[in-house]
């Protein structure tokens, strides 16, 4: 989250959020008749093939019923692959005679591929001293984490009476090979078991392959039982697992990502269906940040808000951050010196990037003038799906402890903004200095006994 920015939005925020309250578009601008912006990299693409998955974002106060309606007429090979969840935007397959007629119509704010991202892959309580936190009381207490992933071991003890709520968003589609990972076999499910990893669909060659989200799901909030390690940050918070992944039996679509099929891939139209859903029950749940262990694309040296595919969730971003939701996202791990990957590049996100235990950085840690905040991301270890736990490292495993963070800033700061409490946390972390492709940075990491007892001192994480 880049807070100059932010701050200087304030205003615009506030009448996004009460347009999302009231049901409508997510944009605060009801008087724009500009041209749709049409993503350059979808107009490549359907140049290659006959047709593309794409997202078409509707203009405030237009009818995506309307248009979806339109669009199965403009072309044979075109299809709508789904127009009912979202009042906002709508997904389908598009070619280029309807792509050419897309440009042309008023009622359209933008279209772009529905890109596909995975995980990010590859004793830290102590190191960010969120133990001595809860041991004077803040430990997440009365908030919610909201997890984006691969679902949740929901019998997992690490877990027990603490999952607030669950849902699932995981688009099926036989001709591109992918199979929906919620357990009613449709694209959509909430409600208690909707986020439930431990399906057959998981399975693959006998192991469970959505371990990601539950482990993600412990660091965050995991409570302390018989056979874990420690805590996780926020132990008394409860979580809202959400499954927006989706199985890949294609073997080229898993190539693309240098994984063998089936892999697990999340669809950028079913994230921003999972966020809308995070927006609606923010209130219900006291939800204090959602965390998205995910991403891809090439690595960004400056936000990615007018990249059309990159800031595909900017909207639905800039929506919570005026709830006073905080969008954790995982920087990336290419060991990119001075570039995050999408969506961490969003101006909005929070980019979180991985050292270890003594506070080295992670060689495999994205990092430089866009990361927000530095927390342990190597060898973790947290719940994996049979009641048991495991080790994983990566920048996945970094942001689920800010995550955790801002639940105890919620407890300890009601009254922040996500704004205030990104400032109280890098003005009370570790300052991590580097190398950023030749410029020194300094990025804090998190040091939550600090954060909830300090008088703040500013620390400047682009110096």
């Amino acid at each position: 989250m880049r807070l100059r920015p932010l701050l200087a939005g304030a205003t615009t925020l506030a009448v996004t959020t009460a347009a999302l309250c009231a049901g409508p578009s997510l944009h605060a601008d009801t008087t724009d008749t500009g041209d749709p912006i049409i993503s350059p990299a979808l107009i490549t693409e359907i140049q290659e093939k006959t047709k593309v998955r794409s997202i078409i974002q509707i203009k405030p106060g237009q009818s995506v019923a309307a248009v979806a309606a339109d669009f199965e007429q403009a072309s044979e090979s075109s299809r709508v692959l789904e127009s009912a969840k979202s009042p906002n935007f709508f997904v389908a397959e598009v070619d280029g005679m309807t792509l050419d007629k897309l440009k042309q119509d008023p009622r359209v704010q933008s279209v772009y591929k529905d890109e596909l991202s995975m995980p990010f892959l590859d004793v830290s309580t102590t190191v960010i001293r969120s133990d001595r936190a809860n041991a004077a009381g803040w430990n997440g207490t009365g908030t919610t984490v909201a997890i984006l992933d691969t679902g949740i071991d929901r019998d997992h003890p690490f877990f027990t009476g603490r999952i607030a709520d669950e849902a699932c968003f995981s688009s099926p589609d036989a001709s591109a090979g992918t199979v929906s990972l919620c357990p009613n076999n449709q694209p959509s499910q909430t409600g208690a078991g909707a986020a439930d990893a431990e399906t057959a669909q998981c399975v693959v060659g006998g192991q469970n392959a959505c371990s990601h989200g539950s482990h993600v799901a412990g660091i965050s909030a995991g409570k302390m039982v018989a056979g874990a390690s420690a805590n996780g940050v926020a132990p008394e918070a409860r979580l809202l697992p959400i499954q927006v992944f989706t199985r890949v039996d294609n073997p080229l679509t898993c190539a693309i990502g240098g994984s063998a099929a089936p892999c697990f891939l999340s669809y950028t139209s079913d994230q921003k269906l999972a966020l809308e859903y995070v927006a609606r029950v923010v209130r219900t749940h006291n939800i204090a940040a959602v965390n998205m262990s995910l991403g891809g694309g090439r690595g960004f040296t400056e936000a990615c808000d007018n990249d059309t595919t990159a800031a595909a969730v900017k909207p639905e971003f800039d929506a919570l951050v005026g709830l006073g939701v905080a969008p954790v996202v995982a920087a990336g791990n290419s060991g990119l010196p001075n570039a995050v990957s999408s969506p961490a590049c969003i101006s909005t996100a929070i980019a979180v990037g991985a050292t270890n235990d003594t506070d080295a950085l992670a060689s495999f840690s994205n990092r430089g003038q866009l990361l927000d905040l530095f927390a342990p991301g190597v060898t973790i270890n947290s719940a994996v799906p049979g009641n048991v736990y495991g080790d994983k490292s990566g920048t996945s495993m970094s942001a689920p402890h800010v995550a955790g963070a801002y639940a105890i800033m919620r407890q300890a700061y009601p009254d922040f903004t996500v704004a205030q409490s990104t400032q109280r946390l890098q003005g009370t972390g570790t300052p991590i200095q580097y190398d950023s492709s030749g410029t020194p940075v300094i990025t804090p990491r998190i040091d939550m006994e600090r954060a909830t007892t300090a008088t703040t001192t500013a620390v400047d994480p682009r110096a």
